[in-house]
């Protein structure tokens, strides 16, 4: 099937769901509708794996604060660096202990120093190879390890403690914004549109031109799914990816608003 045809049936198949709502070409909402589609699978192809691999990296900073907090009470208890490492790593059963106990595996075939550092490479957290980066400087100079770790341990408990408040907080209110902005508004506007503008009301038929207002939609869906993804990544910093998922909530804006426009009550 030629691309021209496929425009054509699909603005044929689009055309109803602006009856009584004239001044859209449907060719071109055709056209928009088809490259979001496109766009937001494209994104979608690269999001997932990235996001995944971000998934994987927060799991470990969240966990990471809890191992400092456990080498530094075990190196209390009177323990080598060794032994304290291979006790926290055999009591986690996550991932990040999963990756201690191949620390402590590599510990036998280099130093210390040599195995942590490829820990923190493979981690692929630039806030856990500053800490190793640490603790390795500390290891290996004259100062105290235990004293060091020590106080990394707290201030990183605090810094996890204020980041996992402060998600708590915000994390509603984002995905309210997110929803909102990409569903919601565009099901209430393209519903109140359908209704009020169906050139009926009661036995009265009323001549209404809705063309610069249903122009003005389509264009605002663009917009709000846009400002949606972006003002949700703000808050929840997750900034990086906005540009992948943006595709998917402008589709979804869209999509919404062809489909409230058909309801109507009158």
């Amino acid at each position: 099937m030629a691309l021209s045809d496929y425009f054509e049936k699909l603005s044929d198949a689009m055309d109803p769901y602006f009856g009584g709502n004239d001044g859209i070409d449907a060719g071109i909402i055709a056209l928009i509708w088809t490259g979001l589609l496109i766009w937001t699978i494209i994104g979608q192809v690269i999001y997932i794996p990235l996001n995944r691999n971000l998934t994987r990296r927060q799991e470990l900073e969240d966990a990471w604060p809890d191992v400092l907090s456990g080498l530094a009470e075990s190196l209390r208890a009177g323990m080598s660096v060794e032994m304290a490492l291979d006790a926290v790593a055999n009591q986690r059963n996550d991932r990040m202990g999963k990756m201690l106990r191949g620390v402590v595996a590599e510990m036998h075939n280099s130093s210390f120093t040599d195995a942590m550092r490829e820990f923190a490479d493979d981690s692929g957290s630039p806030m856990i190879k500053r800490v190793v980066g640490i603790l390795n400087v500390a290891l290996v100079s004259s100062g105290s390890f235990s004293e060091t770790l020590e106080h990394l341990s707290e201030e990183f408990w605090e810094i996890y403690i204020m980041r996992k408040e402060r998600f708590a907080k915000t994390s509603g209110s984002a995905n309210f914004i997110l929803w909102g902005g990409s569903l919601v508004c565009p099901l209430l506007l393209g519903l109140i549109v359908s209704v009020f503008g169906s050139g009926k009301a009661g036995s009265f038929e009323l001549d209404i031109d809705l063309t610069l207002l249903n122009q003005a939609l389509v264009g605002y869906m663009l917009v709000l799914g846009t400002a949606g993804v972006f003002m949700q990544s703000i808050i929840v910093q997750r900034l990086r990816t906005a540009i992948l998922r943006m595709p998917l909530f402008m589709f979804i804006a869209i999509t919404t608003l062809l489909l409230s426009l058909k309801i109507s009550i009158v």
